[in-house]
């Protein structure tokens, strides 16, 4: 089988570092894929559509595209011309990661269908004076925690105003969100499977700092808001929390049309009211990230976690036989000894050794 691995090779302020952690999840797969005696190409998307042309000739493409020279929206381009070939791919569609980008859309979305999401606003003008406080605000069409730093969450009036200043003149629009106190979840999906809880303990965050997944508490492996917010997987949650979460997130899940894998974050509050925070196509797949460690949780070594996506991906565009048999390598068994042949037969027929599955 033919596999190409999709990926942003970054923009000319990414550094060392930020090419690293990309780069990483594409040799881990890779070298996946390789060892089971596929043809793996790593393929970066450049606008020029000469990826494109490697695409067309796969049996499989993995994407881990997350944009185009840094800028996200690009991402949903990509998957859309991924989908309009008709060529098998890994994750979200264009809509689903489109839609989940616009968190806006994504609230609104959620809402009409019942979900519980923390009040929120575009900040378009005057932020209405009843609006709660402490509120978060961050870019209302970003992901991975961009934007998201120490001063992200306000609570009074004036650093509200001025949050909004300094974050309008980074990003075109900025959410302001109601801060909900509590517990915070991340319930992984592959394809149909829900994977255990996974728990974001803050309890050694520095002083003085909010509960929250900073940018820096993502990617920069040492910081002090990295080493303050551990997951703990499986969660430790009665049984009744623990189904009602996987009920909402599902429910959060198919409302956003995901398919292939994702996460959904949420936070419990003081009441124990669960209250969705974010629906997240395509997730980092790192085998460090959260969802490889929910799926450890759930019996799947990496290897095996990225098998499921794969199959998941070809199962949906050629079936599930084909996709069977394009991701198993074949195996070399000696033929079993020919059966007598019947008297009328001149000669004995040559028996077949038995497919694997």
């Amino acid at each position: 089988m033919k596999v190409v691995v999709l990926y942003d090779p970054g923009a000319d302020d990414w550094t060392a570092e930020d090419v690293a952690a990309v780069m990483e999840a594409v040799d881990d797969i890779a070298r996946i894929f390789s060892a089971l005696n596929h043809q793996v190409q790593r393929v970066p998307v450049r606008h020029d559509m000469r990826w494109f042309n490697y695409c067309r000739r796969a049996d499989l493409v993995f994407n881990l595209c997350e944009g185009v020279r840094g800028v996200a929206q690009w991402e949903d381009h990509v998957v859309g011309t991924l989908e309009l070939a008709g060529i098998p791919y890994t994750g979200s569609g264009p809509w689903t990661t489109g839609t989940c980008r616009r968190k806006a859309v994504a609230n609104t979305l959620l809402e009409r269908a019942g979900l519980p999401v923390p009040r929120w606003t575009l900040a378009q003008g005057k932020i209405d004076d009843d609006f709660p406080l402490p509120a978060i605000v961050k870019p209302a069409a970003e992901d991975a925690s961009a934007g998201l730093d120490r001063q992200s969450v306000v609570s009074d009036r004036k650093s509200l105003k001025a949050r909004i200043a300094a974050m309008t003149e980074q990003f075109e629009e900025v959410l302001v969100q109601q801060y909900v106190a509590g517990r915070e979840f991340n319930v992984g999906i592959v394809g149909d499977r829900t994977l255990p809880i996974a728990e974001i303990d803050f309890s050694t965050m520095p002083e003085g700092a909010w509960p929250i997944l900073t940018y820096a508490a993502k990617w920069h492996v040492g910081s002090p808001e990295d080493l303050g917010s551990r997951p703990v997987c499986p969660a430790q949650v009665p049984q009744r929390l623990a189904e009602r979460l996987c009920r909402l997130a599902e429910a959060a899940w198919r409302t956003m049309q995901g398919k292939g894998y994702g996460r959904v974050d949420i936070r419990v509050d003081n009441a124990g009211r669960p209250w969705i925070l974010e629906v997240n196509p395509n997730p980092d797949l790192t085998d460090e990230a959260g969802l490889s460690r929910m799926a450890k949780a759930a019996g799947w070594e990496y290897p095996e976690l990225v098998r499921r996506i794969a199959e998941g991906a070809l199962r949906e565009a050629q079936g599930t036989k084909a996709a069977r048999e394009l991701l198993t390598a074949p195996l070399t068994r000696p033929a079993p000894p020919a059966p007598p042949a019947p008297p009328a037969l001149p000669a004995a027929r040559r028996a077949r050794a038995p497919r694997t599955a």
